[in-house]
């Protein structure tokens, strides 16, 4: 079954040792601080590291709703480390996008005499597939970014 709420659960395995791999991801993560269309981020991911365990977003110079925010923390992993990661949508967004999603279909149903079924598969595609194809394609560049700056291998967890 699909989840109504995109999100995912992956693993990114390095070669380095837990501390190791702490520190390489302490030098591309920046705190989070609101950020204008002038303002330039030196790192590429904002967000916090406390000991090991992390919850970091990739930095945009544009406004998206549907980035993904990775949770996860650093585990040994015999003479390396992983990362296990779940990448969800901002918390507003999840909340949001369902009510948006109700209100329209219920004004849609009881304000208008539309009697195609065919408009409202497309509305739920619309309301399923936009957040899910956004938060997707976030979610590969960050998964990029990371695999690119830590030197890992990725690999989907079922």
């Amino acid at each position: 079954m699909a989840a109504l709420i995109p999100y995912q659960k992956f693993e990114i395995k390095t070669r380095f040792n837990r501390e190791t791999t702490r520190e390489k991801l302490a030098a591309i993560i920046e705190p989070r601080k609101l950020r204008w269309g002038f303002s330039r981020a030196n790192k590429p991911f904002e967000g916090e590291l406390n000991g090991y365990t992390f919850k970091i977003s990739r930095t945009i110079g544009y406004r998206n709703n549907f980035l993904p925010i990775l949770v996860g923390h650093i585990q040994d992993d015999l003479d390396a480390s992983s990362l296990q990661i779940t990448a969800r949508p901002n918390l507003a967004t999840a909340i949001v996008w369902p009510i948006v999603f109700i209100i329209f279909m219920g004004t849609t149903l009881f304000g208008a005499n539309v009697t195609n079924p065919f408009f409202f598969l497309l509305l739920i595609a619309f309301f399923y597939g936009l957040p899910t194809v956004l938060f997707n394609f976030e979610l590969n560049k960050a998964k990029k970014l990371l695999n690119e700056q830590l030197e890992t291998k990725s690999f989907s967890l079922p």
